[in-house]
C-alpha cells in the first residue's frame, strides 16, 4: 500500500480506537470524554486526507478546505483537556469560550467558502499559503501555547503523582507543537506537503496524555497489579515508568509513599503470621516463613 495512504489510515484508526479505549473505562471522568473528542477530531482529520484523494479534481479544492475543519477545533479541545486535568472542577474561562466561538465561526465560514487555501496542483494537493492560512496557524498555535503555559505553571507548584501527570501532559504537548507545526506550516513554505506525517507525534502524545488521565495513584495501581486486580492494560504497562518519573521529579514524596507502602506490607505479613500461628500451631517457623514468602514475595521484587 502507498505510504501516503497507509500512514493516515493507520493514524486515523489508532486515534479512534485509543480514544474509545480510554473513554470506555470506568469510573468515567470528564477528561476521558474530552480526550475521546480530541481523538475523534484527529482521526477525522487523517481520514479526510485519505478520502479526498479519491475525489474528482473539480471537488478537491473544497475537500482541501474541509480538511482544515477537524484540526481547527483540536487545539481548543486540547486546551480544555489540559485545564480539566489541572483542575477538573475549574470552569473554562468565559474569555476563552468567546474567542473559540468567534474563531470557530470565522474558520468554518472561510473553509466552506474555500478561502482557507487554494490548490495549485489538485493531483498532489499542493496549495498556496494565503493570509487566511497564516492566521489559522497563528490561532491554533495560540491555544497550544496557552495550554502549555497553564500546565507548566501548575506543574512547578504541585507534588507527587499529580506533578508527574502534568509532566506527561507537558511532554506530549512538547512533542505535538514542533512536529505538527513543521509538517503543516514550515515544510509547506518550502514546497514539502506531508501533513499526515504529523500523526507520528500526535499518536505518541495521545499515549502520554492517556496515561496522565488514568494514572491517579501510582502506588495504589502497583499494589492492584501485584494482587492481580482488574487494572487497565495501559496502567499496567505504564506503572513502572510512572514510578521512575515520580522518583526523579519528586524524590521526597516518592520515599514517603514507598516507606508507607512497605509499612503496610509489613503489617499484613505480621497479621498473617499471627493468624497462621494461632490457627495452625503445629506449623514450624520455617513452614510459616515459606507460606508467607509465597504470598508476599512478589511485593519485594
Amino acid at each position: 500500500m502507498n505510504l501516503n495512504l497507509f500512514i493516515p489510515i493507520f493514524a486515523s484508526l489508532s486515534h479512534f480506537f485509543f480514544g474509545f479505549y480510554v473513554f470506555r473505562l470506568r469510573p468515567r471522568q470528564s477528561t476521558q470524554t474530552i480526550f475521546f473528542i480530541l481523538n475523534l477530531l484527529l482521526s477525522l482529520w487523517m481520514m479526510i486526507q485519505v478520502a479526498r484523494g479519491f475525489l474528482p479534481l473539480s471537488y478537491r479544492n473544497l475537500a482541501l478546505n474541509i480538511t482544515f475543519l477537524p484540526i481547527s477545533f483540536a487545539p481548543f479541545t486540547l486546551f480544555v483537556l489540559f485545564k480539566k486535568i489541572e483542575n477538573k472542577d475549574q470552569p473554562i474561562p468565559t474569555w476563552a469560550k468567546l474567542i473559540h466561538f468567534f474563531g470557530s465561526i470565522c474558520i468554518v465560514y472561510t473553509c466552506l467558502s474555500q478561502r482557507m487555501a487554494t490548490l495549485k496542483d489538485p493531483e498532489n494537493f499542493i496549495f498556496d499559503l494565503n493570509l487566511n492560512y497564516h492566521l489559522l496557524v497563528i490561532y491554533l498555535s495560540f491555544w497550544m501555547l496557552l495550554a502549555i503555559i497553564t500546565v507548566t505553571r501548575t506543574m512547578l507548584l504541585k507534588r507527587g503523582d499529580f506533578k508527574v501527570r502534568l509532566f506527561l501532559v507537558l511532554l506530549g504537548a512538547a512533542l505535538v507543537l514542533p512536529i505538527t507545526t513543521a509538517f503543516v506550516y514550515f515544510l509547506p513554505l518550502i514546497g514539502i506537503y506531508k501533513p499526515h506525517l504529523s500523526s507520528i507525534g500526535l499518536i505518541f502524545a495521545s499515549i502520554l496524555w492517556a496515561v496522565a488521565i488514568l494514572h491517579y495513584d501510582a502506588f495504589k495501581i502497583k499494589a492492584e497489579v501485584l494482587k492481580g486486580g482488574n487494572v487497565p492494560l495501559l496502567n499496567r504497562v505504564a506503572s513502572v515508568g510512572f514510578l521512575k518519573l515520580l522518583e526523579k521529579l519528586d524524590p521526597m514524596r516518592f520515599v514517603q509513599k514507598s516507606s508507607h507502602e512497605k509499612e503496610e506490607i509489613t503489617k499484613q505479613i505480621l497479621i498473617q503470621d499471627y493468624t497462621l500461628a494461632e490457627k495452625t500451631g503445629e506449623l514450624s517457623l520455617e513452614k510459616r516463613a515459606r507460606i508467607l514468602s509465597k504470598k508476599f514475595g512478589k511485593y519485594f521484587k
